[in-house]
């Protein structure tokens, strides 16, 4: 028996009976056309002991779960009474079996607000549940390294299906203001917080002194927060799934009477590995093309740092592929063209040398982002080239794609453009691996092909779906590719046993295949008469740290088209699109999108 796979939808018993007697809910509405996110109104009732929890995503109302009580509608008056629009407000008590289920599950779930730890900490702020530590924080790099500049934080948020989801968000300090960047809120209008000594935030109150920290990100930065690290149980405690496995935990711990959360299960599925023998033959295609193509490495800059720079790359493209490639200063379109120049903040009072060459195969290299020293930076380059090389002579040489064993062409088609104008590319694959790229337009022959687009596309934006791409036989059977929301999840119990037990050689195939089965290599799998899918870190020599889970991806079938996806999944197991990392969707839906960034880069104006 294979070992199961874990997503992050929940599988849950309720006692709502057993609710009513231990907890009171109560609803609070506004007779104004919506509570504004963060109103402090939402931030009150947490004030007073009695609250365990509020709830509040948007819209005209929100909930507050206290225990059972029969003073609890004075309480809930009292604290709210100078709050503002309190007169536009009414306060009502809800019987538990008339609320739906994942209401219930997120006020217990915010509840664990109360909940503390020695390395992290719950708040419930605003009606949702967010989680810190200490190592999140960002302090300052200056003389005072005790001033804290942002502090990162995760948000445990059920679905309306059930899905449990970890979603990172940032508050930043009103030191940072000015690196904000504002549109329809300026920082006035925003929440205040203040960090309190639990290492978490608070909501700001009169008389309050300290730095006040807004829930936004400065301009251009990111915070990152591992999906998983397994190098020990602090690192492990630090992730997503290590808050994940004290949420699970905590949870049915403390409402062990009332309610208990597991993850949902899928037991049958299909695997494709990437085993070694894959990796040597993608390795020796790239090294084989290169073989049989020159290399250039041109260099705009002309100064002592750029002429060690380009020595610099030469040396990794020799260490890495065995190639001597030449440097000099002009493009050649008998050759593979690395082309150096800086990044475009060195271009803004002169005109920018990142251009486009029509006839030639060029991959620019900016001086201030490589990393020199990078064997994942130097494949990126050359993967790059050779997959413009690919687009220039219009075949597939990065993949084998006679081992599909094709007869018939298949296409693979994204929509581009604007929402007011959507273009809509397709790249049709001969049987030899030949293909060819074309707009599909509303024409009198090929009508019936622009409205099935126009379908497909526009019916997904209404019922908010996200199309990754569809995919075309020569039958007419169509295939969509759409993203669910909808993770996979390690076997974070018993990861935290064994990692809390000393033992963090885990990296073992057998063991690997227990705890980690779920996040490894290509799955393909049905539920509830659907196939998905999803694409997980490499298992093979797989590293300590997973940094992003691995999303589930449905395969729609277009109307009464049959499925054919089972036989593209090859096309996903190569490592050439994301470096060192398998490919989401099937590595031709690449190709289109390269295809589309150069038509841009063309039009754009200089």
């Amino acid at each position: 028996m294979s070992t199961l796979i874990k997503t992050n939808k929940i599988k849950y018993s309720l006692d709502k009976n057993m609710l009513s007697k231990e907890y009171d809910v109560f609803q609070i509405r506004t007779t104004k056309s919506y509570f504004k996110s963060g109103a402090y109104i939402i931030d009150a009732p947490i004030i007073n002991n009695g609250v365990c929890s509020v709830l509040f995503n948007s819209g005209k109302e929100f909930y507050v779960l206290m225990k059972h009580n029969g003073n609890n509608i004075s309480v809930l008056k009292a604290v709210l009474k100078d709050a503002d629009d309190f007169d536009c407000i009414t306060l009502s008590k809800l019987q538990s079996n008339t609320l739906g289920d994942e209401i219930v599950i997120q006020l217990l779930i915010n509840s664990l607000g109360n909940y503390t730890s020695s390395f992290f900490k719950f708040n419930n702020l605003t009606g949702h549940l967010y989680c810190f530590h200490p190592n999140w924080l960002v302090k300052s790099k200056k003389s005072d390294a005790a001033t804290i500049l942002k502090v990162p934080c995760l948000e445990v948020k059920l679905s309306k299906d059930f899905r449990l989801n970890l979603e990172v968000h940032t508050f930043s300090s009103e030191l940072l203001k000015n690196k904000i960047e504002f549109k329809r809120k300026r920082f006035k209008d925003y929440s205040k917080y203040v960090f309190s000594a639990h290492n978490t935030l608070r909501r700001k109150i009169d008389g309050d002194t300290d730095k006040v920290f807004i829930m936004r990100q400065t301009k251009n930065a990111r915070t990152e927060i591992p999906f998983l690290d397994m190098q020990s149980i602090e690192k492990f405690n630090q992730s997503k799934m290590g808050i994940l496995s004290s949420v699970i935990e905590s949870f049915n711990d403390n409402f062990k009477n009332i309610a208990n959360i597991e993850f949902e299960d899928i037991a049958q599925y299909e695997v494709v590995d990437y085993t070694r023998t894959v990796a040597k033959e993608n390795s020796k295609i790239v090294s084989d093309l290169l073989s049989s193509k020159s290399v250039k490495i041109i260099d705009c800059i002309d100064d002592d740092y750029s002429k060690v720079f380009c020595e610099n790359i030469k040396r990794l493209l020799f260490d890495k592929y065995a190639i001597t490639a030449n440097i000099g200063k002009r493009i050649s379109k008998d050759y593979l063209n690395i082309r150096l120049i800086h990044n475009a903040a060195h271009y803004i009072d002169c005109e920018d040398e990142y251009k486009t060459f029509d006839n030639a195969t060029v991959q620019h290299v900016t001086f201030e982002d490589f990393s020199e020293s990078s064997e994942f930076a130097i494949s990126t380059v050359i993967h790059e080239l050779l997959i413009k090389d690919d687009l220039k002579n219009g075949k597939i040489t990065l993949f084998d794609w006679s081992n599909l064993n094709f007869d018939n062409d298949i296409s693979f088609g994204i929509e581009s453009g604007n929402d007011d104008i959507p273009k809509y590319y397709f790249m049709t694959i001969h049987p030899d691996g030949c293909f060819n790229i074309s707009e599909q337009t509303l024409n009198l022959f090929e009508e019936t092909a622009y409205k099935q687009c126009v379908d497909i596309f526009e019916n997904a934006k209404i019922n908010f779906e996200n199309i990754r791409g569809l995919i075309k036989d020569e039958d007419g059977n169509i295939n969509i590719i759409k993203d669910t929301g909808w993770i996979t999840i390690p076997e974070i119990a018993n990861l935290k046993a064994e990692l809390s037990s000393g033992n963090t050689k885990l990296r073992g195939k057998e063991k690997r295949g227990e705890l980690l089965q779920s996040c490894l290599d290509i799955k393909l799998f049905n539920s509830n008469g659907h196939q998905y899918y999803f694409v997980g870190t490499i298992g093979n020599g797989m590293r300590w740290t997973v940094n992003r889970a691995a999303n589930i991806r449905r395969i729609e079938p277009y109307k009464d088209s049959e499925l054919m996806f089972e036989k593209l999944l090859p096309l996903m197991n190569v490592t050439f699109v994301r470096n060192g990392q398998l490919t989401i969707v099937p590595f031709p839906f690449k190709y289109l999108r390269e295809y589309i960034k150069s038509l841009e880069e063309n039009h754009s104006p200089t």
